[in-house]
């Protein structure tokens, strides 16, 4: 991605008062015609927040997976950040509070006054939560559990864990549980506690994003009905249980705070009864590119299927993210990946292998405006293992098999001019195409091809 200029005093108070003309070139590049001219943009930047929009983003759509460093305040983050559609941002209970950062609603306000069509979602977890008393983030979390008892324990006491990478312990969310005493269990709690520490006093945040909604909880052995005995953990009855925890949670995020779409990041395709239709959006984490991706231990054909169906259980607008990871540079994985998303109506979300989810890596594909589709999503292959699909402004390609495939495009069509895969996307009539396998290329029609250059 290129560089962006920065001077202390661009951004005075965390607004874009001042852009120099690189930067209106990044903006309009990405939110249309409107913000190539200086009025209009300023216009757009200082304009108020109406509340939830849901804009019809045009394709690819892109969101953006940013809950790793929290340097939300500083200000080419936050223009980089504001080139997306959907963020998922991780702010922590007590964030910005230091004289230096902005508040959590001013950056919220920040990039929605930079991109008025951007909805920003904001990350929050129920099964398992940190135990560092030197975390005051946290703190509060943690006397409630130990109070009431609610963290998940073996038989002998010992509490469990699924995984010690992020410090963190299980929580018993099940109705065998006790309430405390105003009558919550945990998921009810802490979708209060979370309401007030975030959409409450920031009423601009549109999503309220669930990690680790699972179709199965990851623990062996636990004591789930508090009697001293130990379950296993992949019993029906134990994993209905935590299911229902989880849904009980959305369910009173929901009535506090009705107007947040509520999405979970799911491994599942939430066609569960506990599941289905509780949920508008869902974040489909790693599906290419780590090792325990579903493309890599499953193949294309069972990540799409499980790409395919989770909308069907989504209540509307059903927002779908098809997050994977991979290097910056990888050219050819990048236009595999985003061409396979494109093959539905999802959010396509890429993030760097090296930095997790810390920056915006940024591609030559997000600048080509598609338009609408033309054809419905596709779940079989064109021809010969090619799946294409057709859209207002151009036209998609991946191969998805073994061997490189020829293509004859119809007349019409045309690479786009890009940077970052000359050799690909070299601005040269789209006649006859030999697509490797694992691949994919976005081709557009010669009519728009003035508009995606310009």
């Amino acid at each position: 991605m290129e560089k962006l200029p920065r001077r202390q005093d661009e951004f005075p108070g965390g607004l874009f008062m001042e852009l120099l003309p690189h930067d209106f070139k990044l903006l309009g590049s990405r939110f249309g015609a409107t913000c190539r001219a200086l009025p209009l943009v300023m216009a757009v930047m200082l304009s108020a927040w109406h509340g939830l929009v849901l804009a019809d983003h045009g394709f690819p759509r892109l969101m953006g997976s940013n809950i790793g460093e929290k340097h939300y305040d500083d200000p080419i983050y936050q223009m980089q950040l504001a080139r997306m559609d959907i963020v998922i941002l991780g702010f922590y209970r007590g964030w910005g509070h230091s004289q230096s950062q902005q508040p959590i609603r001013d950056v919220v306000r920040t990039l929605k006054r930079v991109n008025p069509n951007l909805l920003v979602a904001q990350y929050t977890i129920l099964n398992e939560a940190n135990d560092d008393s030197q975390n005051s983030a946290e703190n509060d979390k943690q006397s409630k559990l130990r109070n009431e008892g609610w963290w998940l324990r073996r038989g002998d006491g010992r509490r469990v864990q699924w995984t010690n990478q992020y410090q963190a312990w299980d929580i018993n969310i099940t109705e065998w549980t006790k309430p405390d005493s105003s009558g919550q269990r945990y998921p009810e709690w802490l979708a209060q506690r979370d309401y007030h520490v975030f959409f409450e006093p920031v009423p601009e945040f549109d999503i309220w994003y669930f990690d680790n909604v699972m179709a199965h909880q990851r623990i062996a052995l636990a004591d789930w009905r508090r009697d001293g005995k130990d379950e296993a953990g992949d019993s029906p009855e134990i994993q209905k249980a935590f299911r229902r925890g989880q849904a009980a949670h959305w369910k009173k995020a929901h009535e506090l705070a009705p107007k947040a779409l509520l999405m979970g990041n799911a491994d599942n395709d939430l066609s569960l009864p506990e599941y289905k239709g509780k949920l508008q959006a869902v974040f489909l984490e790693g599906l290419m590119g780590k090792s325990w991706s579903l493309y890599a231990n499953g193949g294309w054909g069972r990540m799409m299927d499980l790409y395919h169906k989770v909308f069907d259980n989504l209540l509307s607008p059903r927002i779908v993210g098809f997050n994977v990871a991979g290097r910056p540079s990888d050219y050819r994985f990048l236009r595999f990946a985003l061409a396979s998303c494109l093959m539905n109506n999802g959010y396509f979300s890429y993030t760097d292998e090296t930095r997790g989810y810390s920056t915006v890596p940024w591609f030559d594909e997000y600048e080509v405006k598609l338009g609408k589709p033309l054809d419905p999503p596709q779940t079989k292959p064109w021809r010969d293992g090619i799946y294409r699909r057709r859209f207002e402004n151009g036209l998609v390609l991946v191969n998805l098999g073994f061997q490189p495939g020829s293509i004859d495009v119809e007349p019409g069509y045309t690479h786009f001019r890009g940077k970052q895969a000359p050799q690909v996307n070299n601005g040269l009539p789209a006649k006859s195409i030999l697509l490797g396998p694992g691949d994919g290329v976005l081709l557009v029609k010669v009519r728009s091809l003035e508009a995606i250059n310009r």
